[in-house]
């Protein structure tokens, strides 16, 4: 399974955000890494799929790159290999063999999710609070809570029950509820952030990352 089924159900949503204007750093809360304009954030990720009706859920792992402004690198390892690139042209699927398969076009609403799930990983909840009520958790020790809850009259309410994330110094859990039962967990782990631009076999899957 790759990140594209899981991106299908959120484009279902439309709109969900207009593009940040202030600088990522600007923006996040306290307890999470801001990524500057000059950085880029790389991990590991699991993604468990869980359907209603079913008692084991889809699992994939793998490792991914998030460049702020330009895209997401989601690259599954197992149980079969294949990357998902998501930018503002639109989110191409590239298999094993290298063969490419775009999945949507550069229309506005693949740079508006780019924006959404860059602030989700990000930890950057101010940039959601046009289209999502924003509930903070009590910290405990080292660890911290958000719920992220669409308004009742936007698109995504009718796709997206909620969104909860949790984390310390990275964004480590994204759970994302939808109607039905049905549910997503995301695991995310090794986070780093670095410098651009990328290395070159990253860059030549987002050429926008590169620092060009």
């Amino acid at each position: 399974m790759t990140l594209a089924r899981f991106v299908r159900s959120l484009l279902l949503a439309g709109s969900v955000f207009c593009a940040l204007a202030a600088p990522h750093a600007a923006l996040a809360r306290p307890g999470v890494v801001a990524l500057e304009k000059s950085q880029y954030l790389q991990g590991d990720f699991t993604l468990n799929r869980h359907l209603s009706g079913f008692d084991k859920g889809l699992k994939s792992q793998g490792d991914f790159v998030l460049v702020p402004g330009a895209g997401l690198i989601w690259q599954t390892t197992a149980p079969f290999p294949g990357t998902t690139v998501l930018g503002p042209g639109g989110i191409v699927n590239i298999d094993a063999n290298g063969d490419r398969n775009k999945l949507g076009t550069g229309e506005a609403q693949f740079g508006i999710f780019v924006d959404l799930i860059s602030s989700v990983l990000e930890g950057n909840w101010s940039a959601l609070e046009n289209r999502f009520h924003v509930e903070f958790s009590p910290p405990g020790d080292d660890t911290w809570q958000v719920k992220l809850t669409p308004f009742g009259e936007s698109a995504i309410g009718g796709q997206i029950t909620d969104i909860v994330a949790t984390g310390d110094t990275f964004v480590q859990q994204v759970r994302l509820n939808k109607p039905g039962g049905d549910f997503d967990d995301i695991s995310l782990s090794r986070q780093q952030t670095r410098n651009l631009p990328l290395p070159d076999d990253k860059a030549a899957l987002l050429p926008k990352a590169a620092g060009e």
